[in-house]
């Protein structure tokens, strides 16, 4: 086969192991392999190097420690802690503008928009945060590491 045959078909030697070409082009370089040792050793090598990349594992150290930290008990605390601080910072958000909207004496429609607002967001977050937790026990799969 000559050189330029080669660098015809060197490219499209990985789209045929991933079966990314079409029916046309994979029996065109099928024919180019069977015709040319020098294609046949590339394949063959490209091959080899491929097998040792799926031998690697795809979990990252990274994700390992971040796993570990995530079981931890100190880990727990301070999450649940956060959750806490985050859900009473938004009642008492809440209850000072109750308290600023009683208190004040100019229109009351704006106050009481700004504290529909705040008990919406706090009644959407109260939900997807209870959601999220029921999901989660029921969950087939949260266990499985991917």
């Amino acid at each position: 086969m000559k050189n330029e045959d080669l660098k015809k078909y060197r490219p499209l030697l990985m789209g045929l192991m991933d079966g990314e070409l079409s029916s046309e082009e994979a029996v065109d370089v099928n024919e180019a392999l069977n015709r040319s040792a020098d294609l046949r050793a590339e394949y063959e090598k490209i091959r080899e190097g491929t097998g040792k990349l799926d031998a690697l594992s795809l979990l990252e150290p990274s994700d390992e420690i971040a796993r570990r930290l995530w079981k931890s008990p100190s880990h727990r605390f301070l999450r649940n802690n956060g959750v806490w601080m985050i859900v009473g910072g938004y009642i008492v958000l809440i209850l000072y503008a109750v308290y600023e909207s009683l208190m004040e004496d100019g229109p009351v429609i704006p106050s009481l928009a700004g504290v529909a607002i705040i008990l919406g967001v706090v009644a959407l977050l109260f939900s997807f945060i209870r959601e999220r937790m029921e999901t989660h026990k029921v969950d087939p799969y949260k266990d499985i590491e991917r």
